[in-house]
């Protein structure tokens, strides 16, 4: 047996870190260059830079907007000019924004469904009948021409 086999199991592992190398208090940081006090994270940043609201001229009006808006109206000035790019982008939000309702069918719409049905299976029915010659006992369409 080694030396390792003979120690007792440690006292630290996940979540708990060796006291030997442990950061010790009054000591300098471990991380000297990390994150100042007072710097924004990405959220913050991002919120920031598309709240700010800046002013457009739409149909020759000057209107002041924020500047997510203001992207809308550009996407969807390029959907509308034929960018594919900008049509997909468009179609993803109104599919996320204003999904399609369904409309359950009236009755007179599933009572005409109903004929339409009706007719194209005795239309089938009619044209099975067709579809085996009387001297094909066997019903496989092919008649006396088969033989």
């Amino acid at each position: 047996m080694t030396d390792e086999d003979d120690k007792e199991p440690s006292k630290w592992g996940k979540g708990k870190t060796d006291p030997a190398t442990h950061w010790k208090k009054g000591c300098p940081s471990p991380n000297p260059k990390g994150r100042p006090k007072g710097s924004k994270n990405q959220k913050t940043l991002y919120k920031e830079a598309f709240e700010k609201k800046i002013t457009v001229n739409i149909d020759g009006v000057p209107k002041t907007m924020p500047k997510k808006e203001v992207t809308y109206h550009q996407l969807a000035n390029k959907a509308a000019a034929g960018d594919p790019k900008a049509t997909d982008k468009q179609l993803e939000l109104d599919a996320k924004f204003d999904p399609v309702e369904e409309i359950p069918p009236t009755a007179e719409e599933s009572a005409a469904d109903f004929e339409t049905l009706a007719e194209w299976i005795a239309l089938r029915e009619k044209f099975q009948v067709f579809a085996t010659k009387p001297d094909d006992p066997a019903g496989n369409g092919q008649g006396s021409a088969g033989k």
